[in-house]
């Protein structure tokens, strides 16, 4: 049987920090059972909005998590997961997936997943909201660039963490931040309406996409789908980089380039593939 939904929340048995986010939203009985099952679990339907919105618990870790579009007909997959950092930095996150060469972890080679610039910029605010509703002052909130799987489904899909070690992974407080910002990006996805708006791919900088974070915040009509990070670069191909514009559903009109986050040759050598797919750019 194929569950039908507008937005699937995955929820990985083997994720402690997502196990963490579905106790707390068990606890406030956000959702109720339903007659359906996936990976031998029971369907959850959020009560609000009980067609449209569902939560599915997965037996495969999320980055392995290749299988969901056979049993699957979803419009978004949001991923509830664990972040791993070797600081322990506490921090709430939101990225796109992806090897824009080498397999950083899952996924296959040189394969961007299929996402939604919208949702990141969405799920982006709402962990800021949620940060500060819930004063967690000692929580960062970060947008990653694209890495690690899963690459192969072709649902648009984006990643929403609790970091950034086992100490936060059961953080409640954390988890019902995350969790909270989840469902609400969920219903301003689904109620969305027409996007009219600039999206982007972005280029250059650190793991922690802070230049393009800074960018998104000052100006709210720019959307941000994949980025490239500076350490990715020199691999970068024409054909991955075509895969950030056609697997973005709002179809990106160009790049955005951190150029203080990209040597003067990576830099030249992406305008020039840029140019050649007939994409713009702007530097930041």
């Amino acid at each position: 049987m194929t569950i039908n939904t507008k937005v699937a929340i995955i929820v990985p048995e083997k994720d402690q920090a997502a196990q963490t986010m579905w106790h707390v939203l068990n606890q406030q009985s956000f959702f109720k059972e339903t007659d359906e099952s996936f990976d031998s679990n029971p369907v959850y339907s959020l009560k609000q909005n009980p067609s449209d919105i569902k939560l599915i618990h997965t037996k495969s870790d999320g980055v392995e998590s290749s299988h969901l579009d056979e049993g699957m007909n979803a419009d978004l997959y949001i991923f509830a997961s664990r972040h791993r950092a070797a600081s322990g930095t506490p921090a709430l996150l939101i990225h796109p997936t992806g090897n824009w060469s080498k397999i950083t972890l899952a996924g296959r080679e040189s394969e961007l997943s299929y996402t939604s610039s919208w949702a990141l910029n969405y799920g982006l605010r709402k962990l800021k909201e949620k940060q500060e509703e819930f004063k967690l002052d000692e929580f960062k909130v970060d947008l990653e660039v694209t890495h690690h799987g899963p690459t192969k489904l072709t649902t648009p899909l984006i990643f929403m963490e609790l970091g950034s070690s086992e100490e936060y992974w059961v953080h409640e407080t954390g988890a019902t931040a995350v969790a909270e910002a989840i469902i609400e990006t969920a219903q301003g996805f689904i109620q969305r309406g027409n996007f009219d708006n600039q999206s982007y791919i972005g280029i250059g900088g650190n793991h922690y996409a802070y230049r393009f974070h800074k960018y998104l915040m000052e100006n709210p009509d720019v959307y941000i789908s994949h980025i490239a990070a500076k350490h990715s670069l020199d691999d970068l191909t024409k054909d991955v980089l075509k895969q950030a514009f056609e697997k973005t559903i709002e179809s990106p009109v160009g790049a955005l380039i951190d150029k203080k986050g990209a040597r003067s040759e990576q830099r030249k050598n992406t305008i020039e593939m840029l140019e050649d797919l007939g994409k713009e750019h702007v530097l930041i």
